[in-house]
């Protein structure tokens, strides 16, 4: 295979899972977190995948991400955690879509359009403990919400959760605690919500007798947690490229925009059909590294937005065609890039370009090349 393209291991996605619920709380289910492309990953070749190893539950940003999942064809539960605005609602219903929730009148017109369809429509209601983002964060009011929620006939209150904000073990704490003070008002009240969630790939590593009724799991899938965890974790995702071109330069002499890189003495470049609007940083410019015949070799230069050029001088007969690993080997790959662009490693995953293929490997075998642009198969 040449050129640029993202080599995804569902293998390695398979073997994360199930270290993962060797090391919770047996019976706790787990929502596979496959927002953002799923990392980049591929939305609906992700989400396929966990289906067939029996993840229970798949959790979205926006209802599009959900819809999308369920035009593929599957039909295990999804969970929208971000706003759902009532223009959706319909939507939602007709395609048993789980919606979160935070406020009685999204409730009631909820309801509404279930209403019309004859059918329930699940929700997950949200509550504030600390991150500041979305939620109920006066309690009073969630605890008088659910309880009108309860006379909602079309309304099954499905699941209720919380998120960390992981700033440090005591805050964390503060979190679970007022969740738990909040849990035990409702059971005091006889309200009984099935599914109770709080934490995410970085909770549920650090707190597994946290773990509730589920987790939800981004990162972790895909190769890469900010917490030790007791299992091997594989990353999922490769970036490869191969030269495309081989410049040598005399001393003196710059390359690229600006001539930021002047060498000082000859040396030998190669030009990569790679460039930040596959997802590169640009940030990586006379600073980042990339694998090559078994070494490393710095770019440089300012990257263009379809190039890069990378320093081989000393690396032997690199030629056209050769293999370029940008990350995905190991785990530290993506960690050293992220640290270079100032960010983390969820953004460079997410980040990479719809026009970069997609290439699917399981079991040892290549199962699929996906050319986002066609929206098809190679």
């Amino acid at each position: 295979m040449i050129g640029t393209r993202l080599e995804i291991d569902l293998e390695a996605i398979e073997h994360n899972l199930t270290g993962l619920r060797r090391s919770l709380p047996p019976g706790t289910q787990v929502a596979g977190v496959v927002k953002a492309n799923a990392y980049g990953h591929g939305l609906i070749q992700v989400s396929k995948k966990l289906a067939d190893i029996g993840i229970d539950y798949l959790a979205t940003a926006n209802i599009r991400e959900a819809i999308a999942i369920r035009q593929s064809g599957i039909d295990i539960p999804i969970l929208v955690m971000g706003r759902t605005f009532e223009v959706d609602f319909g939507r939602a219903v007709e395609q048993d879509i789980t919606l979160t929730i935070a406020s009685l009148e999204e409730a009631q017109k909820l309801n509404l359009n279930a209403s019309i369809d004859n059918r329930k429509v699940r929700v997950h209601i949200k509550l504030d403990t600390g991150f500041n983002r979305l939620g109920y964060k006066d309690f009073d009011v969630a605890f008088s919400d659910i309880l009108a929620m309860q006379h909602l006939e079309y309304l099954d209150i499905e699941g209720i959760f919380t998120h960390l904000a992981l700033t440090d073990v005591a805050s964390d704490a503060k979190q679970f605690e007022k969740f738990e003070a909040f849990l035990k008002r409702l059971s005091e009240a006889d309200i009984v919500i099935p599914i109770r969630h709080a934490c995410d790939s970085i909770g549920a590593v650090a707190y597994p007798d946290k773990a509730y009724d589920m987790v939800r799991v981004g990162a972790l899938l895909y190769g890469y947690c900010s917490r030790k965890t007791d299992f091997e974790l594989k990353p999922a995702m490769t970036l490869k490229t191969n030269v495309a071109a081989i410049r040598k330069l005399s001393a003196g002499e710059g390359v690229s925009y600006d001539h930021t890189f002047v060498a000082e003495e000859p040396a030998v470049l190669a030009t990569l059909p790679i460039g930040y609007a596959d997802g590169i940083p640009r940030s990586l410019s006379n600073r980042g590294t990339v694998e090559i015949g078994g070494g490393l070799a710095r770019f440089v230069g300012l990257m263009c937005m379809d190039q890069s050029m990378i320093d081989v001088t000393g690396l032997g007969d690199v030629k056209p065609g050769d293999e370029v690993v940008l990350f995905g080997r190991t785990i530290q790959m993506l960690s050293d890039i992220a640290s270079i662009a100032g960010t983390n490693r969820n953004e460079i995953l997410a980040r990479m370009a719809h026009r970069v293929l997609r290439v699917y490997y399981d079991d040892g075998q290549r199962i699929e090349i996906w050319d986002g642009l066609s929206e098809g198969h190679l």
